[in-house]
């Protein structure tokens, strides 16, 4: 019975130690690709109301001013810095007016997109934006003088426009 004993614990540990000595390794590798994203998204419409007369000066309109609140949204994910700027395009149906609009994203300096009631084109509105995802106001403000802008609507068209700082 020692014998069987003993033969059984051999075969036991020649067969064990075999299936390690079969054992099998393999790697795998992995490329995770990260596409580029690029998104701007600013509110379909706006309005800006010039309703008053200006205290200083009574030929003109008090400046008006309207905020989309977290009105632009933009989000990047470039090595190279960003910009964002701006160009308005008058109605077709514009009556004559000298009206001037601005607009400022966050705490940006706001830049002039309507001169004279004239769009005006490329408006630099925020440069050196890093990667990153954004939700920025946008203020308005508009200013108008009664003798050339009469009573009415004014429609501009402003696209908004991303690209690399240059």
């Amino acid at each position: 019975m020692k014998k069987y004993l003993v033969f059984v614990l051999a075969a036991l540990l020649i067969f064990g130690l075999g299936s390690v000595a079969l054992a099998a390794e393999d790697s795998d590798t992995v490329t995770v690709t990260v596409n580029s994203i690029e998104t701007l998204v600013v509110p379909g419409t706006t309005t800006v109301t010039l309703e008053a007369v200006d205290t200083v000066d009574p030929t003109k309109y008090a400046q008006a001013t309207a905020t989309d609140d977290g009105g632009l949204e933009y989000s990047h994910n470039s090595a190279t810095s960003k910009k964002i700027t701006a160009s308005a395009a008058a109605g077709g149906s514009n009556a004559t007016n000298d009206i001037t609009l601005t607009v400022a994203i966050g705490t940006e300096t706001a830049g002039t997109i309507v001169s004279g009631g004239e769009g005006q084109s490329d408006i630099e509105l925020w440069t050196g934006i890093t990667a990153g995802s954004y939700t920025e106001d946008l203020a308005w403000t508009a200013n108008a003088t009664f003798a050339t802008t009469l009573a009415g609507s004014y429609i501009f068209t402003v696209t908004f426009t991303s690209a690399d700082v240059t």
